[in-house]
């Protein structure tokens, strides 16, 4: 048994290592005060964080990123909500199937859904605009918040509901009382992954941007091919920071894997309350 035991803890130490050290030569190389990369760095230095921080050149695509994100987050949110609802409070034949096709976004690489939305947007005259940013961003955070609204709504004791109805509360009543405090966890939670999604999104934006509505992504790609120097570790830095940030935050709050997966128990519980 301990002998296992070592070899799980050496095991985990190692995958740890391995998805933290490229997060860290990127922090290490911003701190280069040098005009190239240099790993390590000779000394430290907040040089190329100032830089990018006062330069317009990445503060104009950090600005499109952060107000795309936010913009692409309500409109999913406005969507996915009603979506996940009626799918719990009205099962009709192939519902499965309607949960797949809502959930296909999940599953395709972003580059087929970009692509799609190429030769789409300009049917509809919003080609190469900040609206056709947000129709791409929100076809593929959509299903992430979708899929946690479900998830917290369906193992929710919706008895609540049908005992707010039987009081006299009416529909609206209802939802805002009883129904979003229900499912506020998942909303939440959906949100702050799909802001997450949007904000490091490439394909989608490098395919419908343009000079005006340039995202940090699609930014740091043109960058990089004429300029290689630590501002573009410096920026990065700043992105890691605001995912840490906002991870932290969804796990302080609600708890990342409460919100991603009901547990069993509490299924077993409103399944047998249902049944009583």
């Amino acid at each position: 048994m301990s002998h296992f035991s070592f070899l799980f803890k050496a095991y985990l130490a190692f995958m740890i290592f391995f998805l933290l050290a490229p997060v860290l030569i990127v922090v290490a190389v911003a701190l280069t005060p040098g005009d190239f990369v240099t790993f390590p760095p000779p000394s430290l230095s907040l040089r190329w964080f100032n830089k990018v921080l006062s330069d317009p050149q990445f503060l104009l695509p950090l600005w499109n990123s952060f107000r795309l994100g936010c913009v692409s987050t309500f409109v999913s949110m406005i969507l996915a909500v009603p979506a996940a609802i009626a799918m719990v409070r009205y099962p009709v034949r192939g519902l499965r199937e309607i949960q797949m096709f809502l959930l296909s976004p999940l599953s395709l690489p972003t580059i087929i859904l970009a692509t799609g939305l190429l030769f789409f947007v300009p049917k509809i005259g919003i080609e190469s605009s900040f609206l056709a940013l947000i129709v791409g961003h929100t076809v593929i955070i959509v299903p992430y918040i979708m899929r946690t609204v479900f998830s917290v709504y369906v193992n929710a004791n919706q008895e609540i509901e049908y005992a707010a109805a039987v009081h006299g509360a009416g529909p609206l009543r209802t939802f805002w009382y009883v129904t979003l405090p229900l499912i506020r966890p998942g909303i939440l939670a959906g949100a702050i992954f799909a802001f997450l999604m949007s904000f490091d999104e490439v394909a989608v934006s490098l395919l419908l941007t343009n000079t005006d509505t340039t995202t940090l992504p699609v930014m740091l790609l043109s960058y990089l091919v004429y300029n290689y120097d630590p501002a573009v570790a410096a920026i990065s830095t700043v992105q890691i920071f605001v995912v840490i940030v906002a991870l932290l935050l969804l796990e302080r709050i609600f708890g990342i894997g409460n919100m991603m997966f009901a547990s069993r128990e509490s299924q077993y519980e409103n399944n047998q309350s249902k049944r009583a």
